[in-house]
């Protein structure tokens, strides 16, 4: 420690607390943070996003008009072209594309071009499996035995006191 201070050495417990709660909060972060994409013809006009998926994997995209707007949306796997549409949406109106399940696992590339208008994009993935999820027991399993640690070490902790003997 700077300053000529001193601490004493981090606890085991402590860490499994700290690396518990670390993986708990990574968990909600990547769950929670959803974000949207703005496109439009004048700016950016065009979106390309690739994933991979396992089979059964659902792949989702909304997308809600600024503007009137039109566009192509193209789905890619292993680089060849599995589904192509047109959109034409007017201002205010929102369309959820139909979602493509994963017939096996690869890489799937979407291509999104905007030639009129602003849109609001939303890219959603839908896993079968759930892997993702796995974060929270495994960040709750740690926390819970690093708490557990923490009480033992403090029920076996010595007791420092002065004892004075009134005479």
């Amino acid at each position: 420690m700077g300053a000529g201070g001193s601490a004493e050495a981090m606890k085991f417990s402590d860490v499994l607390i700290l690396v518990g709660i670390g993986m708990l909060c990574a968990g909600f972060i990547i769950h929670g943070w959803v974000e949207n994409t703005q496109l439009d013809s004048e700016g950016v006009s065009e979106y390309e996003k690739s994933v991979f998926l396992l089979k059964g994997d659902k792949l989702m995209l909304d997308i809600e008009s600024i503007s009137d707007s039109e566009g192509d949306i193209a789905i890619f796997f292993d680089n060849e072209l599995i589904d192509e549409e047109r959109f034409t949406l007017t201002a205010g109106q929102k369309e959820s594309m139909p979602s493509l399940e994963s017939k096996e696992y690869g890489e799937y590339r979407v291509e999104i071009i905007v030639d009129s208008g602003s849109i609001e994009l939303d890219v959603d993935i839908s896993r079968t499996m759930m892997l993702d999820f796995l974060i929270y027991p495994i960040g709750a399993a740690i926390l819970i035995f690093g708490l557990q640690k923490r009480g033992v070490e403090l029920a076996n902790q010595s007791i420092d006191a002065e004892l004075e003997l009134d005479k």
